[in-house]
């Protein structure tokens, strides 16, 4: 599997020119799967760097699966400038758990309304197909193609959930775990999420919210994000072989996030903050 990085700041975007190397578009994270699956998280303001990457790729499946973690803004303001909605060629499964009495159609169509967005739901050209996944994995994954979709909540405000991918075709296996506090989490959110991280096996990449760290997190408590601290305890625990450090916070330019890289590294040399155009090739 193939992960490209397409948005990792938070809440909001930052454009100006100090917040080019780390990126300044909201979350959202391109799978490539070997068998040429293309999966998208989230569709913040990033999407739009997904839809030109795959727009080049020539000859590839025009099917699509869109994940959502969560419905805040950042994460779903992207969602209308993705350019392939507009294509008849394209096939969209766009899923997500029940989130309190909000289902995942129910979403999207809100953000395609009128009068938010010329065209909605029924009149986009491409084929949209929504799935409510179960609140738990107890039926056993969701697959797409060849790779297999597993999930658990997260302690966050409204709630939002982590995605494991594994390919059981080359043993390649990553979670994504955005928008999370840990410190507020309960013992059963804690023992689900790291059950995810563990099971069929170790997951060997790990992306994880670290908006804050150990000295300014005292001020945002209850905000919904964790600290790169906690973010390295996790990953030792895990045992991954490699931590991306995402959901950078709005207003942290390029050289306050250096030297909370360089602040990481030390702590963890198998670990980076997430940075907006880097590719990771996941292997067993």
């Amino acid at each position: 599997m193939k992960l490209i990085f397409c948005g990792v700041r938070g809440t909001s975007a930052e454009i100006q020119p100090e917040y080019s190397r780390f990126g300044g578009d909201t979350t959202c994270l391109l799978v490539e799967g070997t068998n040429q699956e293309k999966i998208i998280i989230d569709a913040g303001t990033g999407i739009r760097n997904a839809s030109r990457r795959l727009s080049k790729i020539k000859g590839h499946k025009s099917h699509l699966l869109l994940l959502f973690t969560h419905y805040h803004l950042d994460h779903i303001m992207g969602l209308p400038s993705c350019s392939f909605l507009y294509d008849k060629k394209w096939r969209f499964e766009i899923a997500a758990p029940v989130r309190g009495r909000f289902a995942v159609e129910d979403i999207v169509s809100r953000i395609l309304e009128k009068p938010f967005w010329p065209l909605q739901v029924g009149t986009m050209p491409a084929k949209i197909r929504f799935i409510n996944l179960p609140p738990n994995n107890a039926a056993g994954p969701f697959k797409f193609g060849r790779i297999e979709v597993r999930w658990c909540p997260l302690h966050h405000s409204e709630g939002c959930t982590a995605y494991r991918f594994d390919e059981p075709a080359t043993g390649a296996s990553f979670v994504f775990a955005t928008d999370v506090e840990w410190a507020q989490s309960t013992m059963k959110e804690k023992a689900q999420f790291l059950r995810l991280c563990a099971e069929p096996s170790p997951a060997q990449v790990l992306i994880f919210d670290g908006q804050f760290n150990r000295r300014n997190y005292p001020e945002h408590k209850g905000w919904g994000h964790s600290t790169v601290e906690e973010a390295v305890a996790i990953a030792r625990h895990i045992g991954v072989r490699r931590l991306y450090v995402t959901h950078h916070a709005p207003g942290i330019d390029d050289l306050q996030l250096q030297k909370t890289e360089t602040r990481l590294i030390k702590q963890m040399p198998a670990a980076c903050l997430a940075r907006e155009g880097l590719e990771v090739t996941v292997q067993a």
